[in-house]
């Protein structure tokens, strides 16, 4: 562990870097002086630095947001287990801490990328910012406070980790708690700026402030914070389950690799389970925007942006086909498992026939009367929203299959009515995917409005369908007899080849998507309130993009490579115990 000067040195940069961000805060919000609207930076293109520092802040804060969620909520199953399976428990309090490691050194990059930001944003752009904390001064101030809480949240949560055993594990849950609540805040007040330059709601023609309240409730701002959070638990992760295959690779040890196997088993199954989810959220977010201006449909789906929706079907059917792929190979931990191995192949071939159908355009300018408004006579079916509704959703019912068939490996039913028990559940989940489909079918000749319907009904089917089944089978598996335990390190090698290939792409995916929701509001600061006018305004090609994004995502994984080898520098907890208490337990029976 570092030492107590090690820690007050690194609780003491992260207090620093926002104090930067609220001095400049606090002068903005009394009001700049006059000057030009745009300046130079050290004679850089400002467009482009505020770009890198902004996604870069995204990503850290992303990253230490999630985190906790997930690290406290296994923390919270192993303090539940304590009094009936300590060994349980303590394999839970491992994952957990080990989860923990990661974030006081990425906690200070990502208070060091906000810092920068608000730097670049306030010397930058003088006359935006001003009309910004203008409208949202209280929040400006209220931002810091609530920054400092969760940094020393953070910092007392993760180093009293030893100290709050036992009877005081209820106090450690509370901090962790609360470190969660306070992360969130920030997240929304910051939502809040973001959504309010897109949808901006609270003032009058002229952009005058009439409502704080409604400029910070926008149209997009309650649909952004949801698909962030759903997307930040997925970014955090995969990238602990790239920790852990790193690690897995490095070990010499079979009790490491056993240890870091089931680590990456886990982040994996976390996205996995929040992916489900994802497109639903980031539907919603869309939904909206489309509601608040029709020029942001246009823009994103049919105009400038819209070969990035295409590239985003491309990336997310890599990252669903690989967290499959990844869940198929962990069958291979499991002898006698070969009944649910023969479905990987069928469900990998519904799986890329779904994508195929999503990532289909509705048309290509290849041919005159295509590009004057024909479209394609294949294309054109497939390309418009209804069928692709109708595959993402049943790519996701393929995934939540897979897993349904994961959980049977090597376990047998003792309940008395396990056969009919699992015949109902299989004719729930066909009986799911066949009303997906056919609701998406009507809607595809329905008007419009109704085809906006029936696609809200498509999502309620698939979470009515997902919970019904997973409420029976665990009623199906309660008290199930395990006939081979799980042979946790045994994993192939290129299983966790896969968790970093897929680390690299939900990054390059957010980089993505970043720039496609700043890049919607085209030459505008806030939009149709304040014009973009400086000499960068405009919007880059698509391979510029890809070469910037890219080079985002490398610099990225720069940082956070230092990030974890800082944390790794620290003594790593001893094999046997931490603290006086085992730490690993006897992962085979996980």
């Amino acid at each position: 562990m570092r030492s107590t000067p090690a820690r007050i040195k690194g609780i003491a940069g992260v207090l620093a870097a926002g104090c930067l961000l609220v001095v400049a805060q606090s002068v903005c919000a009394q009001g700049l002086p006059a000057g030009p609207e745009y300046r130079s930076v050290l004679g850089m293109d400002s467009r482009l630095a505020v770009w890198i520092a902004a996604q870069l802040h995204l990503m850290f804060a992303a990253f230490v947001l999630a985190v906790p969620m997930f690290a406290l909520f296994i923390e919270y199953l192993g303090w539940r287990a304590a009094k009936t399976n300590p060994r349980e428990a303590q394999r839970y309090d491992w994952l957990a801490h080990e989860m923990a490691r990661l974030l006081p050194a990425a906690y200070s990059l990502t208070a060091i990328t906000g810092a920068l930001l608000g730097f670049l944003l306030f010397t930058a752009y003088p006359k935006f910012m001003g009309y910004l904390t203008g409208v949202f001064g209280p929040t400006f101030v209220v931002y810091p406070l609530f920054f400092v809480a969760e940094t020393l949240c953070l910092y007392f949560w993760y180093y009293a980790w030893d100290r709050l055993q036992g009877e005081r594990k209820w106090l450690h849950l509370w901090l962790g708690l609360l470190l969660n609540v306070f992360g969130t805040i920030v997240m929304f007040i910051a939502d809040a700026w973001a959504t309010f330059m897109m949808t901006p709601a609270g003032v009058d023609p002229q952009g005058a402030l009439v409502s704080l309240y409604d400029a910070v409730w926008n149209p997009g701002w309650m649909p952004l914070n949801i698909h962030r959070l759903v997307a930040n638990i997925t970014f955090g992760a995969l990238l602990c389950s790239a920790y852990a295959a790193y690690r897995f690779l490095m070990a010499t040890r079979e009790r490491d690799r056993a240890l870091y196997d089931w680590m990456g088993y886990t982040g994996n199954l976390i996205a996995l389970f929040t992916m489900l989810f994802l497109p639903f959220a980031g539907y919603y977010f869309g939904f909206e925007l489309f509601a608040f201006s029709a020029t942001y449909g246009v823009t994103l789906m049919g105009g400038v942006l819209s070969w990035l929706f295409i590239i985003q079907a491309i990336v997310i059917a890599v990252l669903f086909i690989g967290a499959a792929y990844y869940s198929w190979l962990g069958l291979l931990r499991i002898p006698g498992s070969e009944a649910q191995q023969r479905w990987s192949p069928v469900f990998n071939g519904l799986l890329i026939g779904g994508f195929v159908v999503w990532a289909t355009p509705h048309t290509m300018a290849a041919s005159i009367e295509e590009s004057t408004g024909g479209f394609h006579p294949i294309l054109g079916a497939l390309g418009v929203m209804a069928p692709k509704m109708i595959a993402v959703t049943l790519v996701l019912v393929v995934l939540y299959a897979s897993y349904l068939l994961y959980r049977r490996a090597g376990r047998e039913p003792t309940v008395t009515w396990h056969r009919q028990g699992t015949k109902i559940q299989w004719s729930l989940v066909g009986l799911t995917a066949l009303a997906i489909t056919a609701l998406g079918v009507y809607g595809y000749f329905a008007p419009a409005e109704v085809r906006i319907q029936t696609s809200i009904w498509q999502i309620i089917v698939l979470m009515v369908g997902i919970v019904a089944t997973f409420a029976l089978d665990l009623m199906l598996l309660r008290g199930a007899r395990t006939v081979v335990e799980v042979r946790w390190g045994t994993l192939p090698r290129r299983g966790h080849y896969v968790l970093i290939m897929l680390a690299f792409v939900i990054v390059w995916l957010m980089a993505l998507m970043g720039y496609a929701r700043s890049g919607v509001r085209l030459n505008w600061h806030v939009y149709g309130i304040m014009q973009d006018t400086s000499p960068g305004a405009g919007l880059p090609s698509l391979g510029e993009v890809a070469v910037i994004i890219t080079a985002i995502t490398f610099i990225f994984f720069v940082l956070l490579a230092v990030a974890f080898g800082i944390s790794g520098l620290a003594k790593a907890p001893d094999a046997e115990s931490r603290g006086g208490r085992a730490l690993v337990p006897d992962v085979e029976g996980a």
